[in-house]
């Protein structure tokens, strides 16, 4: 049977590391811990129950190089969110380029990843067992622990799963180039994974072909050109008090604030859950997240540049990792 899984993962926010010309900042392929990083792309998106295409903002984990501006102003700023500092344009180098980040075996990957035409997840975590072996329907909810709540990034359905140890296990999986710039990040010289029990690809449910009514999607806001940040969707207070879905969430204590008990690793208190149950966990994240986002998915794949660089000539940074704003009372954070 299916699982629902709570998936803490690092949620503190990328800045940027140097300034690139004519005052705009540059982010470098990630070499050190994981971040989420506030972005814009084109994608689509369920407003309601509408299926409509454009520009959308959101949070979400982009390893490779981005764009970065400063954000000014901020929306929707609640005592447990953090607000972003910067908002970033997904890019990639040529494929040149690609090929020496992968030979130098200390680029990060992106997982999940969410771009192009189905989310992914094919690595974090893998070495517990139990997250090599989720069944079709299973529901992750990735998220992290900021200011002691769980705020939520990505909501994914499994539809499809297929085991590998080396990248012929998944060559005829229509992947686009997410071999290049994710698998290929994690494989040894040998061009295998390190784990001798290997890892599992799994494809997310999409809009167009469901798995039991459900699809994998992103809380996200419709670009209205502001560049406005706002803080990752968690789920309401009413949640935590007499909920009967709050037992699939990590332990909790209320004190004025609610505060989760977890920081990182995942929570999944129950392997086999009835698909019926998931559905309507599924249904109430969806409603819940469609009060104040759009419900967004397929995101183009960022484009390919010229002018970004390969590791070779990475400049250090003076100014790699801006903390980001807590909101406050005000409307700018």
């Amino acid at each position: 049977m299916p699982s629902i899984v709570q998936f803490f993962h690092p949620g503190k926010e990328h800045g940027y590391d140097y300034v690139k010309y004519q005052d705009k900042y540059f982010k470098n392929w990630n070499t050190n811990d994981h971040k989420r990083k506030f972005m814009i792309n084109e994608g689509s998106y369920i407003k309601n129950d509408i299926r409509k295409e454009g520009k959308l903002l959101f949070w979400g984990e982009w390893e490779p190089p981005s764009y970065v501006e400063r954000i000014d102003d901020q929306i929707n700023c609640f005592p447990y969110g953090v607000n972003p500092e910067y908002l970033h344009t997904p890019i990639l180098p040529n494929l040149d380029k690609i090929k020496e980040y992968q030979e130098a075996h200390y680029y990060q990957n992106t997982d999940p990843f969410i771009f192009g035409d189905s989310f992914k997840y094919a690595i974090c975590r893998q070495k517990n067992k139990k997250l090599r072996n989720l069944e079709k329907g299973s529901l992750i909810i990735f998220g992290s622990q900021v200011n002691y709540r769980f705020v939520i990034d990505t909501v994914f359905v499994v539809k499809d799963k297929t085991p590998y140890f080396s990248l012929d296990d998944i060559k005829n999986k229509n992947l686009e180039i997410y071999p290049e710039i994710v698998t290929k990040m994690i494989l040894n010289k040998e061009m295998k994974v390190d784990n001798p029990e290997g890892l599992t690809l799994y494809i997310g449910a999409t809009y167009d072909d469901k798995e039991n009514g459900m699809f994998s999607f992103v809380p996200a806001k419709i670009d209205n050109n502001k560049k406005e940040g706002f803080p990752r969707f968690f789920m309401p207070d009413e949640f935590y008090d007499n909920n009967k879905f709050n037992k699939y969430f990590s332990r909790w204590k209320k004190n004025g604030k609610i505060f989760e008990g977890k920081a990182m690793g995942v929570n999944m208190p129950y392997d086999n859950v009835d698909e019926d149950e998931i559905y309507s966990f599924w249904e109430y994240i969806k409603n819940e997240v469609s009060k104040n986002y759009v419900l967004g998915f397929n995101f183009k794949m960022p484009e390919m540049k010229d002018d970004v660089h390969g590791p070779s000539i990475i400049l250090k940074s003076n100014n790699s990792q801006k903390k980001t704003n807590k909101c406050k009372k005000q409307k700018k954070c």
